[in-house]
């Protein structure tokens, strides 16, 4: 493999080892952009329903890798979407897939792809399993975590990434009081055998553990690396971006600054050294993981030319570090903070502000407030004087918290696009205002039995909601749900997920029947008449992941609440800011695009266009680079949250895009890849 993989190509997740996310492709330009047109249209075929479907197509000379709903990989003729192969794992868990990885090991090659806790290693002109690797062509991601692996619940979110003969994986882990550690690994590519490990959560011996509070019997997890990994090929390191410790939003359990979650981390690819590290956040309670692999750049600084890399964060902050120190390019503060009246709850003193590029707003007050009308304007003003709101890194709070950007961005995991020709940044970004709103639970520690109520508390309450009334449009309600699904259907929705709900695997038989009894159960009381008083240990869950909405759900924040956004590395600031979607019903009114919340991410081309799906009108545009404008689009049969690819085959350029939907903003599921060319 050269260093640097050609920007001309589509072969690795996001584009290139480095996550650059663009193309040097121009066949496509700002000129005959219009002229764009469907070259072909693969449905999956499968169960929608599975999970949400954000694959990042991989092309490796005409063929071109694909991962479904049902989390099947198939191989496509990549000039013609014609399905070539299809592998379907025994083991169906469901969960999400953003791609998969390619590695040429001299045979044919071979794609590494993730179903549940598995890894499989699968020919890739075949789409056979490769059983010389691991065990029978598949390794067991919840081994080699210092835990029983059937205590432990790990997926694969974002693909592998490649150095030399290695695989580097990190792992998405769940967000509840019982989540598995995120360790990041290495594995050979060619036996699957365990090369190395580094421990997100400190061991004993080593730094960070001192900057945790241990607590005898307590679980720890989370401190993962979900979003991706990028690798520079020439140095031979490897940057991960981590997740916070859990519980996300309260930290009784694990008061100190919480190495080595919501940081940056450079790591010697061959040997897992660790080689620096940069936290963003300390002691997180608001959920604000580092969501995307960092992107390596170069940066002219005091005339010189720098290696760098660029960390898109929840927080809305673009934060910009010299590659191979760690240390920040801007100047960070560390400034006070409010501190949390939630009991038992130790907020970090401090935290760094000015950690580099502000892209959309921080905090929420009445200067922010929607103005789409003067009855939504009231109703906001009114609704905003019940929560708590200090400003940024205000603690969620029994009364609520209004937080903006909050645990949904901010930025997210489609990442960024860096054109190195004109040194300029794009990416999109969320701006809507959320409530943090604690609940007291009654953690249920016996002998003679196990609490339903306690177990859906600590890991299902903050989607569906303390009551199990759900969210509109995103997490549905599990009131009378018995009379929707009998015993067998939610005991297997449990054990292997459904959506964007994870799999419990490591939940035993009588964890689920206690379980399934407190979901079935619509009365008062949730222990067992048979069980005698439990000891209570207190601890806190959100109340729902709740968007700050007007009376009518669209979010209480002036618009735009999604933008497409374009960053100069010269100045260091925001050139241009354009919404991204928009809402039917609001535009009949006559009221402007406002931008819509948003997933996925853009990927920029040499011909002067950023391509870009994500947003709930199910469009899918190009954006002149310099300008913002929209210059071409097209409706897909159901949204594209995931970032689309730019490829070329025997001379024509393409651009793939998944549309799959889904309940991530309340829209239809769909299973189609459109690939977009122009005409003959």
């Amino acid at each position: 493999m050269p260093l640097r993989p050609a920007l001309d190509k589509w072969e690795v997740y996001r584009g290139t080892s480095d996550a650059q996310q663009f193309s040097d492709l121009d066949q496509i330009n700002t000129e005959n952009v219009h002229l764009l047109k469907p070259a072909w249209i693969f449905h999956t075929g499968d169960n929608t329903e599975r999970s949400p479907m954000e694959c990042n197509p991989i092309v490796i000379g005409d063929m071109m890798y694909v991962t479904s709903a049902s989390l099947n990989l198939i191989a496509l003729d990549a000039t013609t979407g014609e399905q070539i192969w299809r592998f379907e794992a025994e083991d169906k868990i469901s969960g999400v897939n953003r791609g998969v990885t390619y590695f040429e090991d001299g045979i044919g090659g071979r794609i590494f792809f993730s179903v549940g806790y598995y890894l499989y290693a699968i020919n890739a002109r075949t789409g056979e399993v490769i059983r010389n690797f691991g065990d029978q062509g598949r390794i067991d991601m919840r081994k080699n975590l210092g835990r029983k692996p059937e205590d432990i619940s790990v997926t694969l979110t974002s693909p592998a990434a490649i150095f030399e003969d290695l695989i580097l994986i990190g792992s998405a882990t769940g967000e509840g009081y019982d989540a598995s550690p995120g360790h990041i690994r290495a594995y050979s590519a060619h036996s699957g055998a365990m090369e190395w490990i580094f421990h997100t959560l400190p061991e004993e011996d080593q730094s960070g553990y001192e900057t945790w509070d241990w607590i005898e019997g307590e679980n720890y997890g989370g401190v993962n690396n979900w979003g991706g990994l990028s690798v520079d090929l020439e140095k031979g390191w490897v940057f991960a971006a981590l997740g916070s410790p859990v519980y996300d939003f309260y930290g009784a359990n694990r008061k100190g600054a919480n190495l080595y979650g919501n940081s940056i981390l450079a790591l010697d690819a061959r040997t897992g050294e660790k080689q620096w590290h940069y936290q963003t956040v300390k002691h997180d309670i608001w959920d604000y993981d580092l969501p995307s692999a960092p992107t390596l750049i170069e940066l002219t600084i005091d005339g010189a030319i720098e290696k760098a890399l660029a960390q898109p964060t929840k927080t809305g902050e673009l934060i910009l570090l010299h590659r191979y120190t760690g240390l920040p390019i801007s100047d960070p503060k560390e400034v006070p903070v409010p501190l949390s009246n939630v009991p038992g709850e130790e907020a970090f003193p401090t935290q760094a502000t000015n950690q580099g590029i502000l892209v959309v707003r921080q905090g929420f007050d009445s200067s922010q407030v929607t103005d789409i009308s003067s009855e939504s304007t009231e109703f906001v003003k009114r609704e905003i004087k019940k929560y708590r709101n200090e400003g940024m890194y205000t603690p969620p709070s029994l009364e609520g918290t209004l937080t903006m950007p909050a645990t949904r961005g901010g930025m997210l995991w489609g990442g960024l696009s860096y054109d190195r020709h004109n040194n300029m940044i794009y990416v999109n970004a969320n701006e809507i205002p959320m409530i943090l709103q604690m609940k007291k639970v009654e953690e249920v520690v016996e002998e003679e039995g196990i609490s339903g109520y306690a177990i859906y508390m600590s890991n299902c309450s903050s989607c569906h909601g303390s009551n199990k009334e759900g969210q509109k449009d995103s997490y549905p309600s599990l009131d009378n749900l018995q009379a929707r699904l009998n015993d067998s259907a939610i005991h297997a929705v449990i054990q292997k997920g459904k959506g964007l709900m994870p799999a419990f695997a490591q939940f035993d038989e009588q964890q689920i029947d206690a379980l399934l009894n407190f979901l079935k159960d619509s009365s008062s009381s949730h222990l067992p008449p048979s069980i005698s008083p439990p000891k209570k240990m207190d601890r806190y869950v959100l109340n729902g992941y709740r968007i700050f909405t007007d009376q009518n759900g669209f979010p209480a924040s002036r618009p735009p609440w999604g933008t497409l956004n374009a960053v100069d590395l010269s100045t260091r600031t925001v050139k241009w800011s354009v919404p991204l979607g928009f809402y039917p019903e609001l535009k009949k009114k006559g009221i402007p695009d406002t931008g819509t919340q948003n997933f996925g991410g853009c990927v920029a081309t040499a011909g002067g266009l950023v391509f870009m799906g994500g947003s709930a009108d199910e469009m899918f545009r190009a954006f002149d680079a310099g300008t913002g404008d929209v210059l071409w689009e097209y409706k897909l049969s159901a949204g594209g949250y995931a970032v689309p690819s730019i490829y070329q085959v025997n001379g024509k350029q393409f651009v793939v895009i998944a549309a799959g939907g889904g309940n991530r903003l309340g829209t239809p599921t769909g299973d189609a890849f459109y690939a977009f060319s122009l005409p003959e």
